[in-house]
């Protein structure tokens, strides 16, 4: 045998008894048996401590925190939320002239009986500006009030008034008055003339039965419940960048309150329902001023696997290891 190979022997020699020492060594200092263990429990077991149990155990096991989770959900049929807004037209006008100077002017009015008064928020007036001299503001009154003032360019057309009938079931009719504000003193020689062309009044009307609406809910196995929550699938009626929010109650407390993204036609929202507030009968409220084709679901969490189980360690500080 030459020299090479005799060191290569050599060398694997070595390696074998540095291996052995270390697991001699390792015996000593890792001693696989629980005696330490045991004593250290015990001597937390001997503590007293008026925090029982938290302190006198590595880890409590609290009855309720089960482990693997079930879900289940709870679906309802779509729903109408909210009122849709009808335009009906209740007054086909004909052409006219509005004019005023320093001394005088003209009005023109018209009588506005409604179809469903209780149900009217707004008029809608049309009609093509044509603005043949002058600057001043066009003054429009509903009952001798005055509800707005426009200069009456294109963009400002139609004309929405807010309408609020206190006494609907009485209701006969409305007037609506429109002149041009006289120019100042000053402006003596002045004169403002505007042509009403295709003048016509629409009403605005929402029917309000379906801006809130009310459901019920239980829940079941309080105990082993995690978490509940709401989802809402969301159809709008009209792709818009601005909407209205939708409110969700629980037993009367307000967990979201949020603006649909209608921007896409179908979105969704989820928000959680806090699990101090229910009860074994829940009352669920979603309301709103727009209006949105709604589908939702409850969707309750559960801890289902007795078999697996939560706990908690309270300080890792003394923790030599975790026996079941």
């Amino acid at each position: 045998m030459d020299k090479k190979n005799k060191k290569a022997v050599a060398e694997v020699g070595i390696a074998i008894i540095v291996m052995a020492l270390l697991l001699f060594v390792g015996s000593i200092f890792f001693d696989s048996d629980y005696s330490a263990k045991d004593n250290y429990i015990k001597k937390k077991g001997d503590t007293v401590d008026n925090s029982y149990p938290y302190n006198t155990y590595l880890f409590y096991l609290n009855d309720t925190e089960i482990g693997r989770q079930q879900k289940v959900t709870e679906s309802f049929p779509n729903i109408e939320l909210g009122s849709k807004e009808i335009t009906n037209m209740i007054h086909l006008g004909s052409s006219f002239r509005l004019i005023a100077n320093p001394f005088t002017a003209n009005s023109y009015y018209v009588d506005l009986s409604f179809s469903e008064p209780q149900n009217v928020d707004f008029i809608l007036v049309y009609f093509d500006p044509k603005r043949l001299w002058g600057d001043n503001h066009i003054n429009f009154y509903l009952d001798n009030k005055l509800v707005t003032s426009t200069l009456a360019r294109d963009f400002d057309v139609p004309i929405k008034i807010p309408i609020s009938i206190t006494n609907p079931d009485n209701f006969t009719k409305s007037r609506l008055r429109m002149e041009i504000e006289k120019p100042k003193w000053y402006s003596i020689f002045n004169w403002n003339k505007v042509d009403f062309v295709d003048f016509q009044v629409a009403e605005l009307t929402q029917n309000k039965e379906n801006n809130a609406r009310t459901f019920n809910f239980q829940i079941n196995n309080e105990k082993f419940l995690e978490r509940v929550y709401i989802k809402l699938s969301i159809e709008c009626d009209e792709v818009k960048q601005v909407s209205d929010a939708i409110s969700v109650k629980v037993n009367g407390y307000i967990i979201s309150n949020e603006n649909p993204q209608c921007t896409s036609r179908y979105n969704t929202i989820e928000a959680n329902i806090p699990t101090n507030i229910l009860q074994e009968k829940n009352t669920l409220e979603l309301s709103t001023n727009g209006f949105y084709k709604v589908g939702y679901s409850i969707n309750k969490i559960y801890f289902n696997d007795q078999q697996v189980y939560k706990f908690t360690i309270n300080s890792f500080n003394d923790v030599v290891d975790v026996v079941m």
